[in-house]
Order: C-alpha cells, then structure tokens, then sequence
C-alpha cells in the first residue's frame, strides 16, 4: 500500500508544548484545525496540511510538544515521531516562546536538532512586548540557519520567516493544488469515527501503514483530525481519522469540546463514515447515536467491528445483535477486524467499494417512474381524509448520497410506515442496498 502525495518539500514543526506551535500551524494552513488550548502538550498527533505563500504550496507537519519526564507516557512516543520526521524534513521549525526566553528544554531540543542544524529556522514566537524582544537574543546561540522574532497570533514577521523557506525547499503552484483537488473529486472520502479507545488509531496505522497517530491504552489520545490519501489495489481512497466523542455529558468546553466538532466536520466532509465499534463491548447508546448522526447528514456507512478475537459470541450472532441495534442504518455492510493484526482489512475496503458503488448510482428518469408505477400497483399510498394521494413524477435530483424527488398531490397522505415501505421498494428496484437513499416528497397541485 503506497501513500501518494503531491510533490512538494515538506517542513516540520517542532518544539516544547505551549509555545505555539499549534498556533503557528493553523496560520500558515489558514484555518483551524490543529486544536489549540493552554495545557501543555495538547497536540499529540503528528498532523499534516498545504501550507501557502503567495503562490506556492508545501507540506506542512505539526508534532507534539517535547515534553520530559519518565511518568509521561507521551514523551517517548512523541520524541520518536518528531525523530522519525526529521531526516526526510526539508526544512525545521523549531518553535520557541519569547516571552519565557530560554528554557534547559528548548537547549534540550536543540541539541536533538543539531545534525539537522543546516536546515532547522528558530521562530522565536510570541514577541509582542517589549520584555520578549528583549529575551530574542538569548537563542542565538544556537548554531542554526535562520531566527525569526514573529507573533503566530498576529501574522507579524512570518513573512520573512516563509519568504526563506520557499526560496530553499521544493513548492508547488496553485495550478498543482487545482489538480489535487480535482483528483480528489472522484476519490472516497472515508472518516473513520467512534468512541475513544475502541481502536480508531490502530485501525488508522494499519491502513495507512505507518504509526501515524500515537496509539496508547489511554482513552481519547486523539484530538485531531488527519488526512491521508491511500492507495490499495490500484485505487485511491482519503481517508480521515479523527478524535473519539464521548457521550455529551462528558465533554467538556476546550480542548474535547473541538475535538468534538473535528468529527462532526470530518463526517460531513466525509462521503463514506465507518463507524469503528469494540467488538467486545459490543453497540452502546453513544454508537447508535453517531449511526444516526451518519444517517442524517446523508453520509454512507460500514460499521467496523474492531478487537473482533474479543467477541464473546460467534460473528454472525454479533451481526445479528448489532443489526437489531442499529436497524435504522440497515443498508450499512458490517465488518470485522483486528487492528493490531490486520484481520479483515481486506473486508473493510471491499466493504468502503460496496458503499462508494451505491452512493454513486445514478438512474434515468424514466427508469425512476418505471420504479414507481410498480411499487404503486403493488401498494398505492393511503389515501387522505379520503382522498387518494397521486404520484405525479419522479427524478433523481442527484448523488452522494442517491436521492429521489417524487412530486405528489398531497403531502399529508405520505404516512411515515408508507415511507419506511417505499423506500424499502425504491431501493430494491434501483439496486442500491449499500448506500443511504434519500427520498423528497414536493406537493404540487393538480392545476399546477
């Protein structure tokens, strides 16, 4: 499985937690979405994005804050990442707090960064007081290629700081970011979603095939966002792994709160969610919950059993319950793997083709009303204060997801079991079984 990438050089930010970093990332990507928060070492995920500067592109990547300390379980994961990153970074940020000046930590990372020392820039961010232009010079000493006094907040001095790193690294212009996007028009757009802690990472790592996002036994160690566009036996697939959500009672305004609306937005950028479930555990309220977010939002979906050696009954009884469970997704083909093995990866992309397949048919209207004058003879809908309802025409009005428009004389008489059954029939006629279908009903009058 090979990552495919737009060519560009590829700058890494690093540092201690709390000095901006974060920040500094969401301004040069031009838009939020690495969470920002004051507690130190909140960004814990690499988290990659196109960065901008007048007409050029690069890849930009944010790393989690270097912390020190044996109990955090964080720092050696985090130091391997960050260290991972290094050798193929074209260019270094390494990210410093003027305000404090010079910490043993920032000394600490510097000292990692010296092999590197020839493409690493110091941005000595947070400079607007006087008492931080004052400590700028304390990280001079660093034998490093470039220092840059900026304000991430403000924008100020950022100009000069990108100004240097696109006249070194490899860009690309907007006309390459037209073609990406214009590649990524036609490629499934897959959010993996669910509770913390029931193998959304792991499940992540093995399809993009490298320790992406940290893994720990720690509930809800993600809290971003991350895109990766992945290609597997000749076709190419975005997906997005994001953070957990808890049950809204547990969420708390900050850090979570956004995490929260991360995975709300990735659904919605989504066409595909898989809905990531612990085989062990089995459906919970919060599953069925994010199932009917899914559904709602028109979005196709596989519900991925996850840990499935932990089953504590046989696969298809498991099947059985979950489909009892979530009967209003019905349509939504049901998997299952193990992350940490790589069981049933194979079934969950066969299973995201099922779906794509579905959520892109589109049918003739003539074909439509074929449809629809057969599932009339067989049951006309029900009459209303004794008037019969008629179906004038049908059409698909579009796709992702497939949705019909049907234009009727009274919209009173469309009963929601005699919708449940219309829709049961569409489905079955049009040969969508995988995807949502989503039906509109327009009242028009006879005259009209």
């Amino acid at each position: 499985m090979d990552r495919k990438e737009i060519s560009t050089g590829k700058v890494v930010i690093v540092g201690r937690p709390n000095v901006g970093k974060s920040t500094l990332f969401n301004k040069l990507v031009g838009k939020r979405k690495s969470v920002v928060d004051d507690k130190p070492g909140v960004t814990r995920d690499k988290l990659e994005d196109f960065a901008k500067w007048q007409d050029k592109i690069f890849r930009l990547v944010d790393t989690g804050g270097l912390m020190p300390g044996e109990e955090d379980f964080f720092n050696p994961k985090i130091r391997e990442q960050v260290e991972k990153e290094l050798p193929s970074a074209d260019a270094i940020l390494f990210v410093v707090d003027g305000r404090e000046g010079l910490t043993s930590l920032d000394e600490e990372i510097a000292n990692m960064l010296l092999p590197y020392k020839d493409k690493v820039y110091v941005v000595i961010n947070k400079v607007d007081s006087k008492k931080a232009e004052e400590n700028v010079y304390e990280f001079y000493k660093f034998p490093f290629k470039g220092y840059y006094p900026v304000s991430s907040i403000h924008g100020t001095g950022l100009a000069e700081l990108l100004e240097d790193i696109t006249k070194e690294i490899k860009t690309e212009t907007r006309e390459k970011e037209k073609e990406l996007k214009e590649e990524l028009k036609d490629i499934p757009k897959v959010a993996l979603v669910g509770r913390p802690n029931v193998g959304k990472s792991s499940l992540f790592n093995r399809i993009v095939g490298e320790e992406r996002t940290i893994v720990s036994p720690i509930a809800g160690t993600t809290v971003d966002a991350i895109d990766t566009l992945v290609e597997r036996n000749g076709k190419k697939y975005l997906f997005i792994d994001t953070a957990g959500v808890r049950r809204p009672s547990n969420v708390d305004y900050g850090t979570e709160f956004f995490a929260v609306n991360r995975t709300l937005n990735a659904i919605d950028r989504s066409d595909i969610a898989v809905l990531v479930i612990d085989g062990k555990e089995g459906v919970t309220h919060q599953d069925q919950r994010l199932a009917g977010l899914v559904s709602r939002r028109g979005k196709g979906l596989v519900i991925d059993v996850n840990k499935a050696d932990l089953l504590p009954v046989p696969p298809d009884e498991a099947e059985r319950q979950i489909k009892r469970k979530l009967f209003f997704v019905d349509y939504a083909p049901v998997v299952f793997t193990v992350a940490t093995t790589g069981e049933g990866i194979d079934n969950l992309f066969s299973a995201i083709d099922l779906v794509w397949k579905d959520y892109n048919k589109q049918h003739k209207t003539s074909y439509i009303n074929n449809c629809i004058r057969k599932i009339v003879r067989e049951n006309p809908p029900p009459h209303y204060r004794g008037k019969p309802t008629k179906i004038y025409y049908a059409f698909q009005k579009k796709t992702r997801p497939p949705t019909v428009v049907v234009i009727t004389n009274r919209l009173k008489g469309w009963k929601e079991h005699y919708k449940k059954f219309f829709i049961r029939r569409l489905r079955e006629c049009l040969n969508i079984h995988y995807a949502p279908l989503v039906l509109e009903i327009e009242e028009r009058t006879e005259e009209g």
